[in-house]
């Protein structure tokens, strides 16, 4: 237990800035034996026992101030006695106490034979404030070693894994020669190198809890999206004539509609900027997308370690090692396959073909040309809708579909419910769409159903110009979004599932949908599937609850966004309110709201919805708010 600093040995505070003299020595001889040895007080002494003490101020106020000469008056005739000391076996508390009953500042420390040293009340009292400050701030640092020192580690480690990650496009502008991305492109990762050494530095790479993991997965994105914007700000993709804010903030987004694969853009003439730096945009959203940088901690950490990281990037009913299989292996699998086809098909060379699907599996939204998606591709077209719906299946599926360690049964309801919430759709988006003047009103209405609901955000049609009938199917798809634990944004099927199986009170033999309540509400991982034994029904209304949360955010922060957009854009409240929702739910379709003339508190908004969303809200709750871990 710490000792109270009033009763520490007097011994810590004692020193030796002292001189001992006898009493009829004058007092010039002894202000100059003073001053050669730096002592603060004489001890006065005859027949070298202690008799008296001359301080400074006694020098000053008895000889000094009345004229006196000093070679002329002797140390008896000023010296303050008896001498008051303190046995060395003292304490602070004593010590103090004996300065405030004797009116004194100086007391000498003994053995109750020799002067030992001196403790003055100045630095009895400072010793004292410095260890009330000390023991202050060690719980502070308590706080930063246990609490935030691991997310520092970590996240540092995240950086540089991402810098890593970055030479990929880097190195693909050097060799095609475009200067300019390349340079961009190597400051932006450089940087990244260069914060992750710092944090690494300060901090320490072990094991993280919930909120730790949440805080970790919310900042490294922001950080991510913040080194990702310095590409931007160099390659300026934007208008010649810029100023230094707006140029960041433009940057920032773009970077931000990158890595939380929102695919939202300014950027209207993609064909226009270097081809590399096409591919690096793309590539953000495939890093973001699938994860990479969170999936090389797990070569560091044991398994159990990794539960609420594994959840935070979802990972769902997936080990670690078979959620690395599905997102490093399976899923470069399936953008060669597609990025093969889409090249065969003409129209587009392969770095761009390589670019499109790297958006098209995460979710994205990227294009590399303004005319690329038409509807007079239709070939081009169902690649990219195949992609889409990959981008929106549960990455346990995807394992399962190649490994016979996993089964799709718990997975089919789930999925079977997706698709048909997709062809219901589409079947609906065509009657709505027969009034309008476009063409090939079954591509049109097959592509945007598909686009909206895997949260891709592909779209070549004016959707300002739609009907508001669409415009609410569109939204409402957005909010529901892909199967839980895949790249798609949104609430989530399996959310909707779960809340029905509780309000009709039917099991529905669905894993994923039962823990797929939040992605940062893992730890309660181990028992979902056994939902039903001790507790089970607990857990199930626990789940449940938090189901009607995450849906309530949603909507209570589309419309708030949809609020503030329209209020300082001046735009319609629905085209405002469909641009929050595309932004909350990491889609990317847009009414024309985001553009480069767009006020900048409603790019901000869209920002913090993008990030927000990508963790499907509740992440930040958990983060800034524990009670909500309690309803």
């Amino acid at each position: 237990m710490e000792t109270d600093p009033l009763d520490r040995p007097i011994l810590s505070h004692i020193h030796g800035r002292l001189i001992v003299l006898e009493e009829d020595v004058d007092v010039a001889k002894a202000v100059r034996a003073m001053h050669s040895q730096k002592a603060e007080i004489i001890i006065v002494t005859k027949d070298i026992k202690p008799v008296g003490i001359v301080t400074d101020s006694d020098i000053l106020d008895k000889v000094v101030m009345k004229g006196e000469d000093s070679d002329q008056i002797l140390l008896r005739s000023i010296a303050s006695s008896p001498v008051i000391s303190l046995s060395a076996n003292g304490t602070v508390r004593q010590a103090l106490e004996l300065m405030r009953l004797n009116a004194i500042k100086h007391i000498p420390v003994t053995d109750n034979i020799h002067i030992l040293g001196l403790v003055t009340q100045e630095e009895l009292a400072n010793a004292i404030r410095t260890s009330v400050l000390e023991r202050t701030f060690r719980s502070y640092r308590s706080i930063i070693r246990y609490h935030y020192k691991p997310i520092l580690g970590n996240l540092g480690f995240i950086l540089q894994f991402a810098g890593i990650l970055l030479l990929a496009p880097a190195i693909l502008a050097t060799t095609l020669n475009e200067t300019e991305s390349a340079t961009g492109i190597f400051l932006g990762l450089t940087s990244m190198f260069a914060a992750g050494f710092v944090l690494n530095t300060y901090g320490e790479k072990i094991p993280l809890n919930l909120k730790q993991a949440s805080i970790l997965i919310v900042s490294s994105f922001v950080l991510l999206s913040f080194f990702g914007s310095i590409p931007y700000m160099y390659v300026n993709p934007f208008l010649e004539k810029l100023d230094s804010l707006s140029l960041f903030v433009n940057s920032f987004f773009e970077s931000a509609s990158g890595f939380t694969t929102t695919g939202l853009s300014m950027i209207t003439q993609p064909e226009e900027v270097p081809q590399s730096f096409d591919f690096y945009r793309s590539y953000t959203q495939w890093v973001g997308g699938l994860s990479f940088v969170y999936l090389v901690m797990m070569f560091f950490y044991p398994e159990r370690k990794l539960v609420h990281m594994r959840g935070m990037i979802g990972g769902g009913m997936l080990r670690s090692k078979q959620l690395i299989i599905t997102i490093s292996v399976i899923f470069t699998v399936y953008t060669t396959i597609l990025s093969t086809i889409l090249y065969s098909l003409g129209n587009i060379n392969n770095i761009d073909s390589v670019a499109v699907i790297f958006s098209t599996i995460t979710g994205g939204g990227f294009v590399p040309t303004s005319t690329y998606v038409s509807g007079e591709n239709t070939p081009q077209m169902l690649v990219l809708m195949v992609g889409m719906i990959i981008s929106a299946l549960p990455f346990a599926f995807h394992y399962a579909v190649f490994s016979k360690e996993l089964k799709t049964t718990k997975l089919r309801p789930e999925v079977l419910v997706y698709i048909g919430i997709i062809l219901i759709s589409i079947l609906i988006f065509y009657f709505l769409l027969n009034d309008h003047a476009v063409q090939s009103v079954w591509l049109t209405s097959t592509f945007l159903t598909v686009s909206a609901s895997t949260t891709s955000g592909f779209q070549f049609i004016d959707i300002s110009s739609i009907s508001l009938e669409i415009k609410i199917l569109l939204m409402i798809l957005m909010l529901i979004g892909g199967c839980a634990f895949s790249t798609a944004g949104g609430i989530k099927v399996g959310r909707l599932l779960q809340i029905a199986q509780k309000l009709t009170k039917r099991k529905i033999p669905i894993d994923t949908a039962i823990r797929s309540i939040s992605s940062v509400s893992s730890r309660y991982n181990k028992s979902y599937s056994s939902y039903e034994g001790k507790g089970g029904k607990l857990r199930t209304d626990k789940t449940f609850r938090e189901s009607l949360l995450v849906i309530s955010l949603f909507v209570l922060l589309s419309f708030m966004t949809g609020l503030v957009i329209s209020y300082f854009a001046e735009r319609n409240f629905v085209d405002s309110l469909f641009e929050s929702v595309s932004a909350l739910t990491t889609t990317g379709l847009s009414t024309g709201i985001t553009t480069l003339n767009l006020d900048l508190v409603s790019k901000t908004f869209l920002i913090i919805n993008m990030v927000v969303g990508r963790f499907e809200i509740v992440a930040i709750f958990y983060i800034f708010f524990g009670a909500i871990r309690k309803i």
